[in-house]
C-alpha cells in the first residue's frame, strides 16, 4: 500500500524513543518512502536524531495538524506506536479522524482494525483516502508440513532472549550487507513493521494458532521459488516469554532454519513485563537448539546484541562478555555493522 513516492507522518504521541515506538523508529530507519514529520507533543521542537542518534533529523510536532501544515505534501499517517496487546486507545480515534479529514491515508499495524470502526471507515470513504490495517489478513494459510526440506535455499532465523530487542533490525541490516556483496538474500517480514517496510510478509501474531507455522512456511516457499539463495527471517518474541512463546515456536518450526542468530538486550535481567529471569545466553542457546525439528537441527551461530544506552566502552565490554560466555561471534549491528555476524551466517 506504500510506494517510494509517499510522504509519511509518524504518529507516536507521548511515546517516541521508547520501546513502544519501535514501529515508528523502524520505519524511519528503513522505510521505502520518506518520513517527513513525527507527532509527539512531549518532544515537540526536537528531531528524531535528538532522541535516537542514528536516525535522520526528522522534525517532531505537537499535533497532526501542525505536522501537516509544516509538510503539506505529506499523504500518509503511520501509527508508529505498538502498545502491549496492540489495542487502539480511545483518545487516538479523534486524532485519526482529524488526519483523515486533512486527506491523510492511514497505515495501522495494531491488532484493532480501523476499518471496523464505523465512523472512521465512513470518513475515509467520504474523503477518498485508504486505510491499511497491516495485520488484517484474508489469506487462507495451510498447516505446516516441512515442505522447505525440498529446496536448497539457506534459511537464517533471528531468535531472542526477549521481545522488542531488535530482531527485525538485525535481519534488515544483514540482508542489506549481503545484497551489497551479491549474495541474493531476502528479508522475510513476520510483523507489522517489517511488512510496512518491505511491502510483503505475514502478520504472524494475527494468524490463528494452527496456521502460524504454515503461514511462514508458505511465505518462505514463495521466496525459495523466486531463486533467492538465502532468506533471513524476522523472529518474534522469546521461547521463554509467557506472552509470546507461541509465535516464537511457530516461526522456529515453520521456517525450518539452518542457522539461528540469538538476539539479546545487553544488561537485561528479566523478560519484558514479567518476573521471568534471563539466566544466561547459553541457557537460551540450549533451549532454541533443542526445540528445532529433528529433520533440521539448527545451530546458533552468533549473538546479535542491542547495546542501546551503553557508551562505546560499555558496548564493547558487553560484546566481549557475550563472546567469552558462548564462544560465538557477537556484535551490535547498529553501532558496529553486521559483517561479523553475516560471515557466521554464510560460513
Amino acid at each position: 500500500m506504500l510506494t517510494p513516492k509517499n510522504k509519511v507522518i509518524v504518529y507516536a504521541q507521548d511515546s517516541f524513543g521508547g520501546e513502544n515506538a519501535k514501529t515508528g523508529i523502524g520505519f524511519i530507519r528503513y522505510g521505502l518512502c520518506e518520513t517527513v514529520a513525527i507527532v509527539d507533543r512531549a518532544l515537540a521542537g526536537k528531531t528524531a536524531k535528538d532522541i535516537v542518534s542514528d536516525l535522520l533529523p526528522v522534525p517532531i510536532f505537537d499535533s497532526i495538524e501542525t505536522a501537516k501544515k509544516h509538510r503539506p505534501d505529506a499523504d500518509v499517517l503511520l501509527i508508529g506506536i505498538a502498545p502491549s496487546g496492540g489495542r487502539i486507545p480511545a483518545d487516538w480515534v479523534s486524532d485519526i479522524k482529524k488526519a483523515i479529514a486533512i486527506k491523510l491515508n492511514i497505515v495501522n499495524g495494531l491488532h484493532d482494525f480501523l476499518i471496523n470502526i464505523p465512523e472512521v471507515k465512513l470518513l475515509s470513504e467520504k474523503e477518498g483516502v485508504y486505510i491499511w490495517d497491516v495485520r488484517r489478513s484474508i489469506e487462507n494459510y495451510p498447516i505446516a508440513n516441512a515442505k522447505l526440506l525440498d529446496y536448497p535455499m539457506q534459511i537464517v532465523l533471528t531468535v531472542g532472549t526477549d521481545a522488542a530487542i531488535g530482531k527485525m533490525t538485525v535481519v534488515i541490516e544483514l540482508v542489506k550487507i549481503a545484497n551489497n556483496s551479491n549474495a541474493s538474500a531476502k528479508f522475510v517480514a513476520t510483523g507489522q513493521t517489517g511488512m510496512m517496510i518491505s511491502g510483503s510478509g505475514i502478520p504472524i501474531d494475527a494468524i490463528v494458532g494452527d496456521f502460524m507455522a504454515g503461514a511462514i512456511e508458505n511465505e518462505l516457499l514463495k521466496v525459495a521459488k523466486a531463486d533467492y539463495k538465502i532468506a533471513f527471517v524476522e523472529g518474534q518474541g522469546s521461547i521463554l516469554h509467557p506472552g509470546w512463546a507461541g509465535v516464537t515456536l511457530a516461526l522456529l518450526h515453520g521456517s525450518l532454519p539452518h542457522k539461528l542468530l540469538l538476539c539479546h538486550k545487553a544488561n537485561r535481567k528479566y523478560l519484558k513485563n514479567t518476573k521471568v529471569p534471563i539466566e544466561s545466553l547459553n541457557h537460551f542457546i540450549k533451549i532454541y537448539e533443542s526445540m528445532c525439528l529433528p529433520m533440521r537441527r539448527a545451530k546458533v551461530v552468533g549473538i546479535a546484541l542491542n547495546t542501546q544506552g551503553l557508551d562505546n566502552e560499555g558496548s564493547l565490554n558487553a560484546i566481549k562478555e557475550a563472546e567469552d560466555e558462548t564462544g560465538l561471534p557477537a556484535d551490535d549491528v547498529i553501532k558496529y555493522g553486521g559483517n561479523k555476524l553475516l560471515k557466521a551466517c554464510l560460513r
